[in-house]
């Protein structure tokens, strides 16, 4: 890094996937920079004179691991860095209750994504406080995108509080093992902007697909439910208008769902998990057929279902793809369990050998 300190007038510095754990002392005199990127270093406390780069627009830092990682500190004195666009990787319970309070006045702010830890600890309890009426302004300004992460399972119900609705809001993604116990207030068909949506419940309802369905720009809905359900759910033939990827976490076996015909219009992608020994009442039928613009599926046989009842489940699904008009790419997996177990391996050699008709190339 010899000779960095001269570049007064740089614009643009990459230090990531360095091994560094401080930042050289001379960037802080770079005022013109408008991009400071330290993702995937150690750097975990930014001096405080970085608050002085007032032109910076992209402030990156996340760890190396997502998992374990995002320890740096939010800097005290943010609220003067204006004209912030993009900050990643900061972790809330780490920082000053002052810090997580300024970021409600970085009105430029297009996305955030943030590390929350604590695991609902009463400790942390106002730094959520905090977060939340720092969302709160943000959501009112340019916000168009939320991330939140956390290695552990810290609640996030406080978000169900959010007001007024984040009205510019694009995407807004958790990874986390918490699961919200109900859909937030605040996500609602009035997001007209709400393009990309990855969330995590407790239980699936026909409720919650319906408020989800009506949401008229939604392109991408990732959903992972926690507890398993035997009733089967129905995507009604008005709903998700604008969706072309629907995925269902892998690892759920929450639920069964069966497309009336008009629903998802224009889905292009599809991954879900199938409980055989649930739907064998329905004859295993998915409704498939009726996603005119379906493209690639992948479907996840679970359930403590006999050899014979996995292969007819399979056949079933196969004759759906090949009735399609679209003639769409079809992966069947199986995944092994014995009944009280958790999921375990999954198997897919043998259904692959009988979907390759149905198979393009990768």
């Amino acid at each position: 890094m010899n000779g960095i300190d001269k570049l007064f007038q740089l614009k643009y510095l990459s230090l990531r996937g360095t091994n560094m754990s401080e930042i050289p002392s001379g960037i802080v005199r770079f005022y013109d920079l408008e991009t400071l990127d330290l993702t995937d270093t150690y750097i975990a406390v930014l001096p405080s004179r970085i608050v002085q780069l007032t032109k910076l627009q992209y402030l990156l830092v996340r760890s190396f691991h997502l998992f374990g990682g995002g320890h740096t500190k939010i800097p005290d004195g943010i609220g003067k860095m204006s004209n912030l666009r993009v900050i990643t990787g900061f972790n809330i319970t780490k920082s000053s209750l002052g810090a997580v309070a300024e970021l409600g006045n970085l009105t430029s702010l297009n996305e955030l994504h943030l590390q929350l830890d604590g695991r609902g600890s009463e400790k942390y309890k106002r730094h959520e406080e905090m977060l939340l009426s720092s969302l709160c302004k943000l959501g009112s300004c340019k916000l168009q995108s939320l991330w939140i992460v956390s290695d552990d399972s810290t609640p996030l119900q406080f978000l169900d509080s959010w007001s007024p609705l984040p009205s510019s809001l694009q995407r807004f993604r958790m990874t986390t093992s918490y699961y919200l116990p109900k859909i937030p207030k605040w996500i609602t068909p009035a997001l007209a902007s709400l393009a990309y949506l990855n969330i995590n419940l407790v239980k699936a309802t026909e409720e919650d697909l319906g408020v989800l369905g009506e949401i008229p720009a939604l392109i991408s809905l990732l959903l992972t439910f926690k507890t398993d359900q035997e009733e089967r759910l129905t995507i009604r033939g008005h709903g998700f208008p604008c969706l072309k990827e629907l995925y269902i976490f892998r690892n759920s076996r929450a639920t069964n769902l069966l497309f009336e015909e008009g629903a998802l219009p224009k889905l292009e992608k599809l991954d879900l998990p199938f409980v055989v020994s649930w739907a064998k009442s329905n004859g295993f039928y998915l409704g498939i057929s009726h996603l005119p613009c379906l493209k690639h599926a992948t479907i996840t046989l679970h359930g403590c279902a006999s050899s014979s009842e996995n292969r007819a489940a399979a056949a079933a699904i196969r004759n759906e793809a090949n009735a399609h008009s679209n003639d769409p790419r079809l992966i069947i997996r199986l995944v092994e369990m014995e009944e009280g177990e958790e999921d375990s391996d999954t198997n897919e050699e043998e259904f692959e050998k009988e979907n390759d008709t149905n198979e393009e190339e990768s």
